[in-house]
């Protein structure tokens, strides 16, 4: 059962036509980061632009592609592709703000990151998951993906609840 407070996914319906399905994505991606900026904890989200492959932003690439590495071949991923309207409002966290029958909400926690901090924005019930990093006056947009497999949830899920046992009053 899907959330549905959340946007629809943008399915691609013919891979044989990826170009205008890619241009599809970037306008929702434009939308959402480029022409506007989300905002998380009175901060700008904001994206890695360089360097820009094909007129378009790395960040982009991160949230559309899976195991995307500069200079190399890029493989689309239809999970994350499909759910690209889903990272802002994970950010703004714009959904499920009733008593939800469906879902928990998203969970929450942070890790340090080399000098940084990053948050970790997990919807369990849907296995999507969005790390921002927050910078001194900005937060950065690092990636957004679906959970393939069960471990990778459960790890996440172990994070999540080792992060809340540590910082329990």
């Amino acid at each position: 059962m899907s959330c549905e407070q959340l946007p629809e996914l943008v399915i691609c319906n013919n891979w044989a036509e990826f170009k205008n399905y890619d241009d599809i994505l970037y306008q929702i991606f434009k939308r959402d980061f480029i022409d506007s900026k989300p905002m998380f904890e009175n901060k700008e989200v904001l994206i890695r632009r360089h360097p820009l492959v094909d007129e378009r932003e790395q960040t982009f690439f991160h949230i559309t592609s899976k195991d995307y590495k500069e200079n190399e071949e890029r493989c689309p991923d239809p999970r994350r592709c499909e759910r690209i309207a889903w990272v802002r409002k994970f950010i703004e966290n714009d959904f499920c703000l009733d008593d939800c029958s469906i879902c928990d909400g998203i969970k929450v926690w942070e890790e340090d990151y080399k000098t940084n901090q990053r948050i970790y924005l997990l919807l369990e019930e849907e296995r999507y998951i969005v790390i921002i990093e927050r910078r001194e006056t900005y937060c950065l947009l690092i990636t957004a993906y679906y959970l393939d497999y069960d471990h990778s949830l459960r790890k996440l899920l172990a994070k999540y609840d080792a992060y809340i046992k540590q910082n329990a009053p």
